[in-house]
């Protein structure tokens, strides 16, 4: 959905989004930059600023009336050492109401990270909240979730509590983790209530129907299962070694594209969605190479890097670094490009990389198109083009094929809405391992469950999810129920009961609209579209 220009830049962005308080709010949470990394290969797990957020959070939703309480799975779990003794918050948001069942909403205040490269295509800081001349707010988490979710959840329940009459009691959940398969967060949350009896009280995902503002502006019924697939050498690999497991993992999207679901596609066809349909996706996002020596006298590939932070981001470019003979750097650039297939190019030098500058290293960017790892078909990923230009290097002898580095990986496979998990997770380690078998017994793959969770399906016609369309399309004049490509916390909530006995509903919607570049350079958000998915909770909120 595009909102239309009319006089947005005539309007005061607080306005716009629904009050002072939503912009100041949305504002000091992106200053804070609440990012979530983790790269088990790199043995990475940072999340400096959740602290701080989960503080600023508690303060704003004390202010506007609501209770509050914090749950953190390395304090109030039994010691647990998935969680690395890496601080996890999470805030309960409760509103008092009326007799009707309780309402949940989920949303996430971390965000990915800004890798450096995308860095240099960003047109204003990535951490300050920016109103640009088109009216729109440009930030990292502008969108997913600080605006579409957290601050448009608590602007609702401020107008649910100053009203005094709330038909329902209300829980906003807001939640870290997301971006990385919800471990601290939704997921540490099912554990705490996992552990206490049917029916308590005491159970944090109690309630109705949960409503998830972390979409677009669809009521969507549907979401992709993920799977975060790794994979690495035991032992320093050999360039057509590690090309050759990089085209492996690629080949995963064969099979993962025959999965076709029944629900619709919102990004079908503008978007340029494969199918009209849902259908299933394997994105190879990362790859490092580190640790390979020169050697004097030949061309040699010494390091790659995707210009990426997290496994669920498609990059915007892939850096290679080469040594060899200085007098041929200009003439090996030209011999590479014309073997990069279209429309991929190369940028030497690169515009911006996390590579640290090597003594007679030359670095190059393959360029493509970043996009969230779920919508690939919005993206040019560079990684494959990258992996197909140096399998044609090696291929023509333009690069030494005999030295030996450290490789590693990451693929972010999307499961129908329909798919359980643990079946496709057990049947891709399978297959992947017999290939290591045959054709490279040195590399090896993982899938850790933690980092996995299956598809959520709820039937279109179900009562809770047409309450939901006919809301959003006096809203936003969007009709239509939907499937979600990215995945979200809905899927997270797969076997919950609601408090009436049956399964418990997930409703995903959101201001992501067709200009939100979430995970990518000018992430933005349009306010309008914050306080219409703020006037949606609340309608909902009210309605029987």
């Amino acid at each position: 959905m595009v909102v239309p220009e009319d006089d947005l830049l005539a309007v005061d962005p607080a306005e716009a989004i629904g009050g002072r308080d939503g912009f100041d709010l949305l504002r000091s949470l992106v200053s804070i930059a609440p990012t979530n990394l983790e790269d088990p290969l790199a043995g990475r797990y940072e999340k400096p600023n959740y602290g701080r957020a989960a503080e600023e959070l508690t303060r704003w939703a004390r202010r506007f009336g609501l209770s509050t309480r914090r749950f953190d799975p390395i304090v109030d779990l039994p010691p647990d050492p998935i969680y690395r003794g890496v601080a996890r918050p999470n805030v309960l948001v409760d509103l008092a109401g009326g007799d009707r069942p309780r309402l949940l909403i989920l949303a996430h205040y971390d965000v990915v990270p800004v890798p450096a490269q995308q860095l240099a295509f960003w047109k204003s800081p990535p951490h300050t909240l920016t109103r640009r001349a088109d009216g729109r707010l440009y930030a990292r988490g502008a969108n997913d979730d600080l605006g579409s979710g957290v601050v448009a959840s608590l602007l609702a329940l401020k107008r649910l509590a100053a009203s005094g009459d709330a038909p329902r009691p209300v829980r906003l959940l807001l939640c870290c983790d997301e971006e990385t398969g919800g471990l601290g967060g939704i997921e540490a949350m099912r554990r705490h209530d996992a552990a206490l009896p049917e029916g308590s009280r005491d159970r944090f995902l109690d309630g109705s129907v949960a409503l998830i503002p972390d979409g677009s502006p669809h009521a969507t019924a549907a979401s992709s299962g993920l799977i975060f697939v790794d994979g690495r050498f035991v032992a320093p690999a050999t360039t057509p070694e590690v090309v050759k497991f990089g085209q492996a993992l690629i080949g995963l999207d064969a099979r993962a594209r025959t999965f076709r679901s029944v629900y619709p596609s919102p990004d079908w066809p503008s978007q340029g969605a494969p199918e009209p349909v849902i259908t299933g996706r394997a994105t190879l996002t990362r790859f490092d190479l580190r640790g390979v020596q020169p050697v004097d006298g030949s061309t040699t590939l010494v390091a790659a890097h995707a210009e990426n932070e997290a496994p669920n981001q498609i990059a915007a470019a892939v850096t290679l670094g080469f040594a060899g003979p200085p007098n041929r750097w200009e003439a090996f650039v030209e011999e590479l490009a014309e073997r990069l297939p279209k429309p991929y190019r190369i940028e030497s030098p690169p515009k911006g990389t996390s590579l640290p500058p090597k003594p007679g290293v030359n670095l190059l960017q393959v360029v493509g198109r970043s996009s969230h790892a779920g919508y690939p078909h919005r993206a040019l990923n560079p990684v494959p083009a990258a992996l197909t230009l140096l399998d044609a290097a090696l291929r023509d002898g333009l690069i030494n094929p005999r030295t030996r580095g450290e490789a590693t990986f990451s693929v972010d496979l999307r499961l129908i809405p329909e798919m359980a998990m643990e079946g496709e997770r057990a049947h891709t380690l399978a297959g992947l391992e017999g290939w290591a078998r045959s054709e490279s017994p040195n590399a090896r793959v993982e899938a850790p469950p933690s980092r996995a969770r299956g598809g959520y399906a709820l039937p279109p016609d179900h009562p809770a999810i047409k309450k939901l369309e006919r809301i959003m399309r006096s809203r936003f004049d969007e009709p239509g129920v939907f499937g979600e490509y990215g995945g979200t916390d809905a899927s997270s909530l797969l076997g919950l009961r609601a408090s009436d006995g049956g399964p418990l509903p997930a409703l995903v919607f959101g201001s992501m609209d067709r200009a939100a570049h979430i995970h990518e350079a000018e992430e933005s958000a349009d306010p309008r579209l914050i306080a219409r998915v703020s006037e949606t909770i609340e309608a909902f909120a009210r309605e029987p």
